[in-house]
């Protein structure tokens, strides 16, 4: 009885695991990755930024989140105005690619994470809201 209830309860487990996976994959993310101090976008992100805008138009978004984040190393203030300048950047392609101005809200967060300068913090999410 006891693995039985055991194997129930994994199951459930397992699908309650699965079913907020899939509410979570059904929010489209695209990333946009900078180098390192730099708000210049690379033909990959432009790439990245023109299928975002192609899926918000393919779906009637109702509007695009521009999250732009930077890494730790530096000063606070810097990068934050660094995640600025990268929600601009990022913002000023989409309206390039054809997505309205007033469509796009913009959440420069600046920092996040340690002072690892990889890559992954230094980014720009574009999330499509529906």
């Amino acid at each position: 009885m006891t693995s039985r209830v055991s194997r129930f309860c994994g199951l459930m487990i397992v699908a309650v695991m699965v079913s907020v996976g899939l509410a979570y994959a059904e929010i489209p993310r695209f990333l946009v990755y900078f180098d390192e101090f730099s708000a210049n976008l690379s033909n990959e992100a432009k790439a990245t930024i023109a299928d975002a805008a192609k899926r918000a138009r393919d779906t009637s978004a109702k509007a695009l989140v521009v999250q732009a984040r930077a890494s730790a190393t530096g000063r606070p203030e810097t990068n934050k105005y660094l995640a600025q300048t990268r929600s601009s950047i990022v913002t000023d392609q989409l309206e390039e690619d054809g997505i309205a101005r007033t469509m796009i809200r913009q959440e420069p967060i600046g920092q996040t994470g340690s002072s690892d300068p990889s890559v992954y913090n230094r980014r720009v999410d574009i999330i499509i809201e529906r």
